[in-house]
C-alpha cells in the first residue's frame, strides 16, 4: 500500500500522527538532545510501515540535525563525540548487513522492547537508589569506558539503521557520564548529525527513499521549526528531571502499545 493510499483511508488522524512525530524529533534535538526523540518512530508506525517511515523520517532528522548543530556547536565534548561516532557507525554497517533479514514485524518488535526496557530502567534508578553520587558514577564509567563505548554506541548505530531508535542506547551511554547540560545537547546532536548522514548512502541503495516519502518529508518541513522553537524554550523553562519522568512515561506507552499490536 503506497502513502497516498494510507493517507486516504483517515486523512486528519494520518496527518496528525505525523506532525506528532516531528514535533517529537524536533522538540527533542533541539531541547533535550534526543530524550524524546526516540518515541517519534514509534508514533510514525502508528500510519504507515517501519520501513516506510524511516524514509519520511531521515530526511526530517537531517534538516533538523543542521539547525540543532548550528544552535549547540560551542558545547561539544570533542573525546566523547569521536567515540561515540566511530562505534555508531560501525553499528550502522552492521545495522546495513542485517536489514534485509528484519522484517516490519520484527522491526515494530524490536523497537517496542527496547523502549519498553529503557522506561522501566529508568524507574528502577528512581526506585531503587544505591547512594552514589553523580561524580563517583561517572569517575566508575570513565574506568569502563571501552567496554560500555562499543558496546551501547555499537547498539546506538545499529538501531539507528534500522528504525532511527540510537537515541535510546546513545544516552544510556553518555548520561551516567554526567555532562553538563549544555555539553550533552551539544554532544548527542553533533554525533547523530555524522551518523544521519553516513547511512543515507545506504538507505538509497536500499530503496527506503522514493518520492512519495520526500514528498511527505517536504509537506512536513513547516512542522520543523516550531518544534526547534518549543525545545529551545522548554530547555529553558523545564527542569531535566520533570521532562526526563514525562518523556519515560510516554516512550513506555507509546512501546507498549506496540508491542500489543505485534503480539
Amino acid at each position: 500500500m503506497t502513502l497516498f493510499e494510507l493517507f486516504g483511508q483517515a486523512p486528519v488522524y494520518f496527518a496528525l500522527i505525523c506532525i506528532l512525530s516531528v514535533l517529537a524529533v524536533s522538540i527533542s534535538k533541539s531541547g533535550f538532545g534526543g530524550a524524546l526523540g526516540a518515541i517519534s518512530m514509534p508514533i510514525l508506525i502508528f500510519v504507515m510501515p517501519p520501513k516506510m517511515a524511516i524514509g519520511v523520517l531521515l530526511p526530517l532528522f537531517l534538516i533538523t540535525d543542521v539547525w540543532v548543530v548550528y544552535l549547540w556547536r560551542k558545547w561539544v565534548h570533542w573525546r566523547f563525540l569521536v567515540l561515540m561516532a566511530g562505534f555508531g557507525v560501525t553499528g550502522q554497517l552492521l545495522g546495513w548487513l542485517l536489514f534485509d533479514y528484519l522484517s516490519d514485524r520484527v522491526l515494530t518488535g524490536v523497537i517496542g522492547v527496547v523502549g519498553v526496557l529503557t522506561a522501566l530502567n529508568y524507574g528502577r534508578a528512581l526506585i531503587f537508589l544505591d547512594g552514589e553520587t553523580g561524580a563517583e558514577t561517572a569517575a566508575r564509567m570513565m574506568r569502563r569506558l571501552w567496554v560500555r563505548a562499543p558496546l551501547f554506541c555499537g547498539l546506538s548505530g545499529l538501531a539507528s539503521f534500522v528504525s532511527l531508535t540510537g537515541g535510546i542506547a546513545a544516552q544510556v551511554f553518555l548520561l551516567p557520564h554526567a555532562l553538563a547540560r549544555q555539553a550533552f545537547v551539544g554532544t548527542m546532536s553533533v554525533y547523530f548529525f555524522v551518523i544521519n548522514i553516513v547511512k543515507l548512502p545506504f538507505y538509497a541503495e536500499l530503496d527506503l527513499i522514493r518520492p512519495e516519502t520526500l514528498y511527505l518529508s517536504a509537506w512536513l518541513l513547516p512542522v520543523i521549526p516550531v518544534g526547534v522553537f518549543l525545545g529551545r524554550w522548554l530547555n529553558r523553562k523545564m527542569s531535566d528531571r520533570i521532562f526526563y519522568h514525562v518523556s519515560h512515561v510516554v516512550l513506555f506507552a507509546m512501546s507498549a502499545k506496540l508491542i500489543y499490536d505485534v503480539v
